[in-house]
C-alpha cells in the first residue's frame, strides 16, 4: 500500500522546533501548504517531559529570548518569568504547551502526520518538487508507504537524548545521506559514573548517595596547560548511588569532549568538588584552635560543617591518623592535608549516564555546514537543519529549548520570504 503528495514545506520532527516552524510558517504566509511528519503516535512528547513536566520554555539570558516572547504571546501563552531569569508557562504545565502548540497548528492548517517514520530524504533541484521524503506509516492494516514530494524541508528531528520520547537520532543518517558530515553524538547534561564508587578507586564512595552538598564542581583533563579547569560552576551537588549528579555536574558533562582517534578517553578526566568555596579552610582550623573545638578531634568539627556521610567520607580520605587528632593538635602539614580534600575532593569520571537518562545531545550534524543566521544547509539548498540534531548545546536553566523556538523560527521566517520572491 503506497500514496503520494505535496507540500510546499515538509518538517521532519513534531517537537518544540518543528511545531514552532510550522505555526510561524502559516502566521506568515496562510497560503504555504505545511506538513509535520512525526514519528511517535503524537508530537511534543519529549517537550511534556523537560522541566520535570513544568517547561522551562526559556532564559532571559537565551539567544533570540525577545523573538520567543514576541512568537508565544502571538499564540496566546501566559507566562511567568523568575528572578533568576527562567521562564515558565503560567501553569508550569508542559503538557499545557504541547496542548496549545498542536492545537494551534491545526487552527492554521498545519498537517500533522503522526506514527509515520522518515526512512529517506533525496534531493532532485531540476524537479518540480526539490526534495522527495519516503516514510511508513503504521496502520492495523500493516505498513503503508508514502511519498512526500516539497520544495523546503525542515530537519527538526532531534538528539539521541531520551529515546523513549522518539529522539533516536534519525535525523543524522537522513543529513549523511544528503552529504552532511555528524559530530559524534555523546549524552551531555547528565549524571557522571565515577571510579569511586565501582570499586577501583578507595575509599568506596557508596555511603554518599542520598545526599546533596553545596559547593564549586571544577573539570579537568590532562595536558591541559598550566592544569587550568575546563568549566566551573557553583551549585549542588548530588551524590548518588553511581556518582555525581545535579544541574552544576550536567552542566560540567557538555565539556567532557574527548578524541578517541587521538588515544583520549573519559578517564583523562577529573572532577574536583571545593566543600567549602565561602572560605579557606585552613584559616578556618587555625581559628578553631582557640576555640571551643580546640581540645575535640577534627572529626567533630567536619561534623559541624558537613552532613554525616560527606563528613565521613572527607575522614576516610584524609586518614584515621588525622582525623582522631585534636585540632590543637594538629600541625601545618597536617591542616593543608584536610583542607586539600576539602577544597579539592576529587573524583575519576569512568562514563557518563547513558541516552535514556541524558537530557541534551552534544554532537550532532556539524555547524560549519550550517548558515548559522537562517539555519539553511549550506550544502543543500532548501534544506534547514534546527534544534538539538545540528551539533549545537547549551547548559540547563531554558537555553536548549530556546535554542529549539529560535532555530525553527528563523528557518520558517526565511522559507516564507524565499517563497514570496517567487
Amino acid at each position: 500500500m503506497s500514496t503520494e503528495r505535496k507540500f510546499d514545506v515538509a518538517i521532519i520532527g513534531g517537537g518544540a522546533s518543528g511545531l514552532a516552524a510550522a505555526i510561524e510558517l502559516r502566521m506568515n504566509s496562510p497560503e504555504i501548504d505545511v506538513l509535520v511528519i512525526e514519528k511517535m503516535p503524537e508530537p511534543g512528547r519529549k517537550l511534556r517531559a523537560t522541566g520535570s513536566g513544568r517547561c522551562n520554555i526559556t532564559n532571559e539570558n537565551a539567544g533570540g529570548y525577545e523573538r520567543i516572547m514576541h512568537f508565544f504571546s502571538l499564540i496566546g501563552l501566559v507566562t511567568r518569568r523568575y528572578n533568576n531569569g527562567l521562564v515558565y508557562p503560567y501553569s508550569e504545565s508542559a503538557a499545557d504547551v504541547v496542548t496549545l502548540l498542536t492545537d494551534r497548528a491545526n487552527y492554521l492548517g498545519c498537517e500533522i502526520a503522526c506514527s509515520e517514520e522518515v526512512v529517506s530524504i533525496k534531493n532532485n533541484e531540476s524537479a518540480d518538487n526539490r526534495f522527495e521524503i519516503e516514510s511508513v506509516k503504521k496502520t492495523a492494516s500493516g505498513d503503508k508507504r508514502i511519498t512526500t514530494q516539497a520544495d523546503y524541508v525542515i530537519l527538526a528531528s532531534g538528539g539521541k537524548a531520551g529515546p523513549s520520547y522518539g529522539t533516536t537520532g534519525d535525523g543524522y543518517s537522513l543529513a549523511k545521506s544528503l552529504g552532511h558530515s555528524v559530530v559524534t553524538p555523546v549524552p551531555a547534561l547528565t549524571g557522571i559514573e565515577c571510579a569511586e564508587w565501582d570499586g577501583s578507586e578507595e575509599p568506596d564512595a557508596h555511603s554518599l548517595a542520598g545526599t546533596r552538598t553545596a559547593g564549586v564542581v571544577s573539570l579537568f583533563k590532562k595536558g591541559t596547560p598550566n592544569s587550568d579547569p575546563l568549566f566551573i560552576e557553583e551549585g549542588e551537588i548530588q551524590f548518588t548511588k553511581y556518582g555525581l549528579s545535579g544541574i552544576c555536574v550536567f552542566n560540567t558533562t557538555r565539556h567532557m569532549r574527548f578524541d578517541r582517534e587521538k588515544g583520549e578517553s573519559l578517564s583523562d578526566f577529573s572532577v574536583k568538588i571545593n566543600l567549602f568555596p565561602e572560605g579557606n579552610f585552613e584559616e578556618y582550623v587555625f581559628v578553631m584552635h582557640q576555640s571551643a573545638f580546640a581540645l575535640r578531634p577534627i572529626k567533630k568539627l567536619l561534623s559541624t560543617l558537613f552532613k554525616a556521610p560527606l563528613a565521613e567520607y572527607v575522614l576516610r580520605r584524609i586518614g584515621d591518623e588525622i582525623a582522631e587528632k585534636p585540632v590543637a593538635d594538629l600541625d601545618l602539614e597536617e591542616i593543608k592535608s584536610i583542607g586539600n580534600v576539602v577544597h579539592e575532593l576529587e573524583f575519576h569520571p569512568v562514563k557518563l549516564r547513558g541516552w535514556k537518562d541524558a537530557q541534551m545531545t552534544s554532537g550532532g550534524i556539524c555547524m560549519d555546514e550550517i548558515n548559522k543566521a537562517v539555519f539553511e544547509s549550506k550544502l543543500v539548498k532548501g534544506l534547514y537543519i534546527t534544534g538539538e540534531v545540528a551539533d549545537r548545546d547549551y547548559p540547563c536553566g531554558g537555553f536548549n529549548l530556546s535554542n529549539a523556538w529560535i532555530t525553527g523560527l528563523v528557518a520558517a521566517d526565511d522559507i516564507s520570504k524565499d517563497i514570496a520572491k517567487k
